[in-house]
């Protein structure tokens, strides 16, 4: 029943949105690997087609593995661990608008269950979003 109303909710915006002039965004429900996050909160993603890829979550910058002290290296395992759980514990995860950004790499919207994953990342302090600020040093936390 869900998936009804997701694929007559997506073929309304479809339709509707060439008409209106508006950008039509693609979401894919690829099958990912929650167990397999990467260090630096990269997702593992099967695309029909092409195989394998690392989908990196559009439009945030976090704390990083090998980070210059154990706070932002405690910080990006934190970090990998929501997004383990959160992956999880979803119903559905769609990545949207993907982009290459590599031969094996792809950056991407990701929603998880309608909720956008860089929100959850903000909104815990875990990442920051990528816009034009200084980076955060993530050391004086």
């Amino acid at each position: 029943m869900i998936h009804r109303l997701l694929l007559s909710a997506a073929a309304m915006v479809l339709t509707m949105a060439p008409a209106l002039g508006q950008e039509v965004i693609t979401c894919q429900s690829w099958r990912h690997q929650p167990i397999d996050v990467t260090s630096d909160g990269r997702i593992p993603a099967f695309v029909p087609d092409r195989g394998w890829v690392s989908v990196r979550p559009r439009g945030v910058e976090g704390p990083q593995p090998d980070g210059s002290c154990s706070t932002e290296q405690f910080l990006a395992r934190l970090a990998q661990t929501t997004i383990v759980l959160t992956l999880r514990n979803a119903r559905l995860v769609a990545f949207c608008a993907p982009q290459d950004v590599g031969a094996d790499d792809v950056e991407a919207a990701v929603l998880i269950d309608g909720v956008d994953l860089q929100r959850i990342l903000v909104d815990t302090a875990l990442a920051q979003p990528v816009d034009g600020t200084p980076r955060r040093d993530w050391c004086s936390r």
